[in-house]
Order: structure tokens, then sequence, then C-alpha cells
């Protein structure tokens, strides 16, 4: 059984091929590639895959098409900024649909970084550093979002102190901006799509 992994970045796409053993166990080894829209982004806090939307499946299902030749995935694994609104889930969604896609679990980045219980992420876009308290098999958590031209060590470390006074939780990181990377642990993709198959 076959998946393709997405994890939209600032301006750019992570992709890899997951291959699975059985229904959560990873066989091989994930290669991850990335996919840079050819068109270079015009607006400071907008994605390059969201700007010129209409012009965007054609580079990307082609880049596709070139990266998983002659695999025919069973669904297109997404991973979400934990800012995206419900409004750019469904854009990136259909356009993995135009390229293909015939089914597209997504997952917002907080809920990956970790298989603790309970932790707090802290995860960057284009627009905000937003910082988020999981639990484990709960869907309402709490969240705080500072936007990125004030998302500063203290800033966030502010924000974590908030969601948890005693300071006793565990924090990871995914994309947060220089100035704010000091303040957990630096999660990578491959947890990221091995925490993803265990919830598919």
């Amino acid at each position: 059984m076959r998946h393709v992994f997405i994890c939209p970045l600032n301006d750019t796409m992570k992709v890899a091929v997951v291959d699975l053993r059985n229904e959560r166990e990873i066989y091989g080894t994930l290669r991850f590639q990335n996919y840079t829209p050819p068109n270079p982004a015009m607006y400071p806090f907008v994605p390059a895959y969201f700007q010129q939307y209409q012009e965007q499946p054609k580079p990307l299902r082609q880049f596709l098409r070139e990266y998983i030749r002659g695999i025919r995935p069973r669904s297109f694994l997404l991973v979400l900024h934990d800012d995206a609104t419900d409004l750019e889930a469904n854009a990136l969604s259909e356009l993995l649909i135009a390229c293909g896609a015939k089914d597209v679990p997504m997952e917002y980045r907080a809920f990956l970084l970790s298989d603790e219980p309970a932790y707090l992420a802290v995860t960057g876009s284009k627009r905000a550093v937003t910082v988020t308290h999981v639990i484990a098999g709960r869907d309402d958590t709490e969240r705080i979002f500072i936007p990125l031209p004030d998302a500063d060590e203290d800033a966030v470390r502010e924000a974590i102190r908030e969601l948890d006074p005693e300071l006793t939780l565990p924090v990871f990181t995914y994309g947060v901006p220089d100035a704010a990377a000091r303040v957990g642990e630096e999660t990578s993709e491959p947890v990221l799509v091995r925490n993803f198959v265990k919830i598919l």
C-alpha cells in the first residue's frame, strides 16, 4: 500500500512516497523531495502555491508524475499549517485532486510532532508561529497565534508559559523561524510521516 506524503512549507512542498508493509509499518527509506512552484511568490504572507492558483495544478502534476513514476498511490497524506483556514485546506485538497489524488486525508502539523500523550507544538507558517497544547485523543486544543513579525523567542516562550504555567510539558517544533528555533526539540519529516500513518 503506497501513499504520497505532502507537507506544504512557506513557498514549497515537501513530498515523499510512503510504502506501507501493513497498515502501520513503513517499508524502506523515506526520500523527501522539494517541490517549488515555477512562479516566485509576489505577496509576502501568502504561500507561492496559493498565488496564481489556476496555474498551479499543471507544474505540480508534472512534478508528481516524474517523482512517483509507476506508482499508484492509495492516497495523498496532506499536512496542514496549524494556522490554515478551511478555505486553504480545501484549496490544497482540490489542488492535489486536480493532480490525480483520489483521497486526501488531512491533519494539522501540531498533532504529528510527537507520540507523547501531552505536549506543546510550536510550528511556523508565512503568517504566524502557532503554539498548540496537544492532548492525545482530543481534537479540541488551546492555541496561540503569534504574527510572524512579532514571533521572536521571548514571545514564543511567553505563549508556552501561558499554555503550560508549570513548564512541565515537552515542547516540539517544526518549521519555525530562526528567532524561535531554540524553544523546543525540532521534529523531522520522518516523524511527521510515522505519526500520520498511525492515525490512518
